[in-house]
């Protein structure tokens, strides 16, 4: 039988209200987010033990490590302890640190290139936040950067899985994160109208936040004592390269509980995603469960978060862990993502023995 993948530590840092503590005690029900959805302002030194060397990188990386060490902590590590040959790091992103980007491009046409701050581009370059999250616990095992849409969430997962698998590592720091950028909103805001999709059929607003989730073997956490949170059972990816996104939603659903070992009609929780293909992910999952079973719970971080793109698959998989953890729901829960090229996937998480109150 494969040794389960679980998770020992939760890390979730959004925009407003979103937080860990107020999405647990306010399920089913969550604040609205205000527009654009920003991440409050919070010092690295709150989340982060040495936090004050990276105190210039960009948001992206700021929300990535705060995160990873709330995600790491709750392991039962310390950004000390954590790393090592035997700890990995696996970070998926999107758009990343977009606006050092542009800070930097803004100096060096208006003030020449004398002027323009070095630390603004190596700041910008995707692999930013995974670069300073292995200096900051430590890590000297493989560390990765995946860049995609939405989906790069359960991408990263499989990686690390892969990585957990082959005896590479013995745990895997996953992490997601985003910044909210005026040009990249501007950006999508322009495809939108292309598409002619008025603002009542949009998606929800571009935003920003980070999530983090320690992954280990459930042999080798049971090993060291650590309590597993919740058991990501199974998962697919795919894409749909034509216009069926609902047929190959339902597939990708049906996939992921059959390498879960589950039925689809167990699920009693639904997290639909948060970008586009919305309604198509929804009829995808009707379909698949049939309509003589019982609606599970919808949980729509949509309202709450908007949509942190490259962070909002790994926000959605933290949210069903943390749920199951305090015991709010029982699972199986679905978590389904899908980008504006059409990149989706299925994720099916299960509460772990003995976890809740």
């Amino acid at each position: 039988m494969t040794d389960a993948i679980v998770v020992t530590g939760i890390g979730m840092i959004g925009p407003g209200a979103f937080r860990r503590a107020e999405l647990v005690a306010r399920f089913p029900d969550l604040p609205g987010a205000a527009e654009p959805p920003r991440v409050p302002e919070f010092s690295l030194e709150e989340y982060l033990e040495g936090g004050r060397a990276f105190r210039r990188v960009s948001g992206a990386t700021k929300f990535a490590l705060a995160a990873m060490s709330l995600a790491v902590g709750e392991a039962g590590f310390s950004p000390r302890t954590f790393g090592g040959p035997d700890a990995g790091i696996v970070v998926g992103l999107t758009h990343g640190g977009a606006p050092y980007s542009v800070r930097f491009h803004r100096e060096l046409l208006l003030e020449g290139r004398l002027a323009a701050s070095p630390l603004h581009f190596s700041e910008s370059v995707p692999n930013a936040p995974a670069g300073n999250a292995a200096i900051a616990f430590q890590a000297r095992g493989p560390v990765h950067t995946l860049i995609g849409e939405e989906p790069v969430g359960a991408q990263s997962v499989d990686l690390a899985a892969g990585l957990l698998r082959s005896g590479r590592i013995a745990r895997c720091l996953v992490a997601a994160t985003e910044e909210w950028s005026e040009v990249v909103t501007r950006a999508y805001a322009q495809i939108d109208r292309a598409r002619r999709q008025g603002p009542a059929a949009g998606p929800p607003p571009l935003s920003e936040g980070a999530a983090a989730l320690v992954l280990e073997l459930a042999s080798a956490a049971a090993r060291r004592g650590a309590a597993a949170r919740a058991v990501l059972a199974g998962w697919s990816l795919g894409r749909c390269r034509g216009g069926g996104m609902e047929e190959a939603m339902a597939s990708a659903v049906r996939d992921a509980f059959g390498s879960a070992g589950r039925a689809a009609v167990e699920a009693d929780h639904i997290l639909p995603p948060s970008g586009r293909f919305r309604p198509e992910a929804i009829r995808a999952w009707v379909a698949v469960r049939g309509a003589a079973v019982a609606p599970a719970a919808w949980l729509d971080l949509g309202r709450a978060a908007g949509n942190p793109v490259g962070a909002s698959n790994l926000l959605q998989l933290a949210a069903s862990a943390a749920l199951m953890a305090a015991g709010r729901v029982n699972g199986p829960g679905l978590v389904l993502s899908a980008g504006v090229t059409g990149t989706l996937s299925a994720v099916v998480l299960c509460r772990a023995s003995g976890a809740g109150p």
